[in-house]
């Protein structure tokens, strides 16, 4: 059995394809790269392969997180999530010849969590498999990384990401939008960034006659949303809206310094209703951008 292809993955499936190879996937593996590139189904699709190397039904339960040897673990489940992964790992495994560990998302696990997976990513029990995702090796302890053979990951090509799009019913024009990234072109059709994009365009391009008005119907869309989805909202229609500017330069480049400028203060935590109130008054007051 081949390991099946993830667009846009060639070298990280032919890496992944040749360490299993080599030693059944035995170990620990940690795969790099920007999220929505399709990182986990490359270690999905490695468990697949080390898991049910015959294919068939066992591949297929495998692909669907359904694997009785298959044991996904969640930063959310904080350090008892861990142990208890820990735990199942030291059991003799049920239908296959190891177990595989799938760690998600561990750059955003804590401090305590990462300790006490070291002991597990040096000498994973009964020769089990374990694949470790995350953006990259400068956001995880060096006492993860040097325990890891390193497979990297990189964001599509937008031809590439248009394929995606298309296979999971995604509008493939989203594309443009992503920044190779199809899980981001996701997330940006899910919550609505394109309409807001579309809207903060407008804004500072002064059509409407009430700036602050605008800007507070584009921070308070959704009442009952807490604030960091609020700010992670805001803040990636800001980067819809920078990109687009950058297409447009140097017409835009005025417009593009207040985006900026406004990402920068949201990424220093100031309040995403400032941020944009002061967006519109920049935009409204100035007579050198109103022009």
């Amino acid at each position: 059995m081949t390991l099946r292809d993830v667009v846009g993955q060639k070298e990280a499936n032919s890496s992944l394809e040749a360490v299993i190879r080599r030693g059944g996937g035995s170990g620990s593996t940690l795969i790099v790269g920007p999220e929505g590139v399709g990182r986990f189904l490359l270690a999905t699709r490695a468990a697949e392969m080390v898991l049910a190397p015959g294919g068939g039904a066992a591949a297929a339960r495998a692909a669907s997180g359904q694997h009785a040897d298959l044991i996904v673990l969640d930063p959310s489940e904080g350090i008892e999530g861990v142990r208890a992964a820990i735990e199942s790992l030291a059991l003799r495994p049920v239908e296959a010849e190891r177990q595989v560990l799938i760690v998600r998302d561990a750059d955003k696990m804590v401090e305590a969590a990462h300790n006490a997976l070291l002991k597990t990513l040096e000498e994973p029990p009964g020769e089990a498999c374990v694949l470790v995702v995350a953006q990259g090796p400068e956001f995880l302890p060096e006492t993860v990384v040097s325990r890891c053979r390193i497979v990297r990951a990189r964001s599509l090509t937008r031809a590439e990401t248009e394929q995606v799009l298309i296979r999971i019913g995604v509008d493939p024009t989203l594309a443009r939008d992503a920044e190779g990234s199809p899980g981001r072109a996701e997330y940006l059709d899910r919550e609505g960034i394109p309409d807001a994009a579309a809207q903060l365009e407008g804004l500072l391009s002064r059509r409407g006659e009430d700036p602050l008005g605008s800007s507070e119907k584009l921070v308070r869309r959704r009442a009952d949303e807490n604030s960091k989805d609020q700010r992670r909202r805001l803040t990636e229609t800001l980067r819809v809206v920078a990109s687009r500017l950058r297409s447009r330069l140097p017409d835009s480049e005025s417009d593009l310094r207040l985006v900026l400028e406004g990402l920068g203060s949201l990424a220093g935590n100031a309040n995403p209703a400032m941020v944009f109130a002061d967006l519109a008054l920049q935009r409204w007051k100035s007579p050198a951008l109103r022009n």
